[in-house]
């Protein structure tokens, strides 16, 4: 149904703008269809799975790098990039469905660490396996290749985005561009 889709907008694109690079407007179309999908449909997974992306992501970052001595809420939120209220919000969650525990640091009051406590470390010790299953047979349709150059392209996409971004390059449409 995509590609249908494609070549009808292609067709209306060039008829309408026959000296812009249509093709190629179409290609981001896709990209940007295929982003949006992608965060949506783990958002799908992680809910039949009993817990949402965001609160996947910080018990995944307490196990991983918390230890004995746990994490910053602000280490998290810089990892994730989110705003401080959706991250108080998660660990409200979190805390209330006893996964995880918060606390002042002793050097620095104003320092909230986080912990994963013993229900939710043994909670990550059988969801990983279960995920990491899941994960093999959601992408069983790529090679290791395939993965290395997705991500590769990924990776890409995001530094290119951000050095255009921060250049001089970008055009506003009314401000000679498309008038």
């Amino acid at each position: 149904m995509l590609e249908k889709i494609n070549e009808k907008l292609l067709a209306n694109l060039k008829r309408e703008f026959p000296t812009s690079d249509t093709e190629f407007l179409v290609t981001f179309i896709r990209v940007i269809h295929f982003q949006h999908a992608v965060p949506s449909l783990f958002d799908q997974y992680f809910s039949r799975m009993g817990l949402s992306k965001a609160r996947f992501m910080v018990l995944i970052q307490l196990f991983l790098r918390g230890g004995e001595e746990g994490l910053g809420i602000s280490e998290i939120n810089r990892f994730y990039g989110v705003s401080a209220a959706t991250m108080t919000g998660v660990v409200d969650t979190l805390e209330r469905e006893g996964y995880v525990k918060r606390s002042h640091s002793a050097k620095d009051r104003r320092r909230v660490i986080l912990r994963l406590t013993k229900h939710g470390e043994l909670f990550m010790r059988r969801f990983i396996p279960v995920h990491a299953l899941n994960l093999k047979n959601m992408m069983r349709s790529f090679s290791r290749e395939d993965l290395t150059n997705l991500m590769n392209l990924n990776a890409r996409l995001v530094e290119s985005i951000e050095s255009f971004l921060s250049s001089d390059r970008l055009k506003i449409p009314g401000e000679g561009v498309g008038k």
